[in-house]
Order: structure tokens, then sequence, then C-alpha cells
């Protein structure tokens, strides 16, 4: 990488291409992600991407990381001054994820995620472990939780919305976001008192 760009202007254009190539994601799928456009739409040499990311699996994995940290972190802005979750900001922060979806495997195929993530070092990946450990976490941030809450029931809501999202289409668009909205509101109810 040329010895004009800092630290900070490698890190600023390196979340610039993650949000990049994430609505190209998004709108597409992986194949639409191309590294070709994603240069040409920033003004940077197909090198310079190089020099940040390995390859596009590697892109890829950057690109979840960067999600799934952004996802935490807007997490924590919800917590109250005591560092807890009320019923009412776990739904807001619900419904902001349900807006945001920052979940790059939402857009994958199942031979995608296959091949993507058997190319990743430490293989952080979607399963049940994880899942638990993230809800565990999410009820531990809770003013006021259920003594024993359906943490997979609730989960399987959150799942719900994150694949409705990306099948929109499918829906009623009359009631599409009424629907969302239940959702959210029986996670609140399964976890909180």
């Amino acid at each position: 990488m040329p010895k004009i760009f800092s630290d900070e202007n490698k890190e600023n254009l390196r979340i610039r291409l993650i949000d990049e190539g994430f609505a190209m994601l998004k709108k597409g799928g992986l194949s639409s992600v191309n590294i070709d456009k994603l240069t040409a739409d920033a003004y940077i040499a197909k090198g310079t991407f190089y020099n940040l990311f390995e390859n596009k699996s590697e892109f890829m994995y950057h690109m979840m990381i960067h999600k799934r940290t952004r996802a935490k972190d807007m997490l924590i802005s919800y917590l109250n001054v005591d560092g807890k979750l009320t019923k009412d900001s776990l739904k807001d922060y619900l419904l902001w994820l349900s807006s945001e979806n920052p979940n790059v495997f939402a857009f994958l195929t199942d031979a995608e995620k296959k091949r993507l993530t058997s190319s990743w070092k430490d293989k952080y990946i979607e399963d049940e472990d994880n899942d638990g450990k993230t809800m565990h976490m999410l009820i531990s941030l809770l003013d006021n939780p259920r003594k024993n809450p359906d943490w997979k029931l609730a989960c399987n809501y959150m799942k719900l919305i994150a694949v409705s999202l990306t099948m929109k289409k499918i829906f009623i668009r009359d009631n599409y976001e009424e629907m969302i909205n239940s959702l959210i509101e029986n996670i609140a109810n399964l976890l909180c008192e």
C-alpha cells in the first residue's frame, strides 16, 4: 500500500469498502460483491484492495466480523445507566437489528456459506453453541429477565426475522411491519418479566 495512506486512512478505506461490499451483498448475494466495481467506486487501484484484504473470502470474513462488532456496539448503546437493557430498550435494539440486518450469513446460499467458512481460519460461524452464548449474554444484560427464559424459541424468532428480511417478497406487504413488531414483542416477552 502506498505510503500516502496513514493507518487512519487505511482503516477508513477498509470500513468504506466493507460497507459498500455489504450493500452489494444485500442487493444480490455473494456474486454481486464485485471487487472491480468496489475499487472503481472507491477510486483506488485493485492492488490497494488486495493490500487490505488477501482475497474475496478474507474480505467477506472481515465484513462478517465488522458487522457483528457493529451490532454489539449498537447493543451497548441501548444499555441504561446501570448497564442493563430494559424490555423497551431490548425491543428498540431488535427493531434496529431488523431494519439494519447486519447478518452477512442471511444473504449467502448454503453452498456459499460452506465455501467461505471452510476458508476462514477460526471458523467463527453460526451454530447452536454460538447461538446459546449470544442469547445468554443478551439475557445477562436484561434488567428484569425471566427466571427460565426460553432462549431457544427467542433465538428462533430472531432468526425468523433475519430470514424474513432476506425473503421479504414472499410475505404479504400490508402487514409485514406488524409481523416484525409481533415477533419482537414475542422475543421480549420470552426473555423479560
